[in-house]
């Protein structure tokens, strides 16, 4: 089956346009977590709601779920969209879900007027892959690029890469210190970033951290709480959506924390020039309603 791309410019339109407009939509998210027999993380499963708010009319209701196990490595979702109480449209966003994450990444970057020059990416999966070409459509004198990850990816990652001209050159020993921009875009269970390796990275440096699954631990809880430190949510849940977030969160580290849809209306703006920011990317209902509302408009 071929997959649907949706046209890159047109879908973070349509993503900042429903956090500009988030007060119109009223959601909620459950996460199930499962284990197997001895207590280990087996997987999840996300369901997500959101009523869009049309003044007298009865509200367009955006349904998102879908399972993930470690043991593949994969995860569906499904989206739906409800009017009247009749389901009026349906499709597989799987594809889309990485399409939209990256799409979240370079918008958070043209947000805070940040421009990615020298960068690392930590993973070489198809999210990180994904990711590169939203950089190079976002940022197109973007030509180098370095990455790490479990083993060096040639015929797939860096042929990617090379065919958007960029050359990308593996790093295998983590080593943060250099890079203006860091993305996380791991499955990775061990924290990455923490309190040891956090000052190798320059003053000015953006980490972009993408929760690809509810076990990730890219970044300590602690590093968050630093004082030399701007986090940046998409939206306010992801304090509490996620363990290691309800952890940094109990133990006050996310007390700071500005949001996205509070930049974008000029509310609040970061010190991004004598402090590192770390962007927290979850996975919104702003993101998935944009990307339902694409495919119901290409289905008809």
């Amino acid at each position: 089956m071929t997959q649907l791309i949706l046209d890159k410019d047109t879908l973070m339109a349509n993503i900042r346009g429903q956090f500009v407009n988030s007060k119109q939509l009223k959601y909620q998210r459950k996460l199930l977590e499962f284990t197997d027999n001895s207590g280990a993380f087996l997987g999840d499963n996300v369901f997500e709601t959101s009523f869009l708010l049309r003044d007298q009319q009865s509200p367009l209701v955006y349904e998102v779920s879908g399972p993930y196990d470690v043991i593949s490595n994969e995860y569906a979702t499904i989206g739906r969209i409800y009017e009247n109480g009749q389901r009026i449209f349906e499709c597989d966003i799987k594809d889309q879900i990485q399409q939209r994450t990256a799409a979240m990444v370079a918008l958070f970057f043209d947000t805070i007027n940040h421009r990615p020059s020298k960068v690392l990416l930590v993973g070489a999966g198809k999210l990180a892959t994904e990711t590169v070409r939203y950089l190079k459509h976002s940022f197109p004198t973007l030509n180098m690029l370095d990455y790490h990850a479990r083993t060096q990816r040639a015929d797939t990652f860096e042929a990617v890469c090379n065919a958007l001209d960029i050359s990308a050159t593996y790093q295998p020993v983590l080593d943060l210190a250099g890079y203006d921009t860091i993305i996380m875009a791991t499955n990775t269970t061990t924290c990455l970033i923490n309190s040891a390796n956090i000052d190798t990275v320059q003053k000015g440096a953006v980490i972009a951290s993408l929760c690809t699954t509810s076990q990730v631990g890219e970044i300590t809880g602690e590093v968050y709480g630093l004082d030399n430190i701007n986090v940046v949510f998409d939206y306010d849940l992801t304090r509490s959506f996620t363990p290691d977030m309800k952890a940094a969160n109990k133990a006050g580290f996310l007390n700071n924390v500005s949001l996205l849809t509070d930049i974008l209306n000029d509310a609040h703006k970061p010190d991004l020039t004598n402090k590192k920011t770390i962007l927290r990317i979850t996975g919104t209902p702003m993101q998935n309603v944009a990307v339902l509302n694409m495919m119901r408009s290409l289905a008809d």
